[in-house]
């Protein structure tokens, strides 16, 4: 019962750092749609952009390290299958998003 408890933790957290990745891709996203659709330039919107960009990119690598290293204790604990590192997705499935939007935006 005790790697149950353990697992659901994990997944419980990695939840949580993925909702917030999201958060910052979408924040990012949006305001670059809006510079985009209103032609906002200047050092200004630039430096709100890199903010954005920045924020989501450290959540990013805060989910990254979480999940490899959960999987990293999964396997000592030998709760992993024995295929070896392969995706962060096998502790995460969400983990996986979409660098942008989809829709394309001019001059970015």
């Amino acid at each position: 019962m005790r790697s149950m408890t353990v697992e659901n933790a994990v997944c419980e957290t990695c939840h949580a750092l993925v909702t917030e990745c999201e958060t910052a891709r979408k924040q990012w996203n949006e305001r670059r749609a809006e510079i985009s659709d209103f032609g906002l330039r200047g050092k200004g919107i630039d430096n709100e952009l890199r903010c954005l960009q920045a924020k989501f990119a450290k959540s990013y690598a805060v989910v990254r390290t979480h999940v490899r290293d959960c999987e990293r204790r999964q396997s000592a604990r030998g709760i992993d299958d024995a295929t070896g590192y392969e995706s962060d997705a096998r502790i995460c499935a969400e983990f996986h998003l979409p660098l942008f939007s989809g829709a394309p935006h001019a001059g970015f």
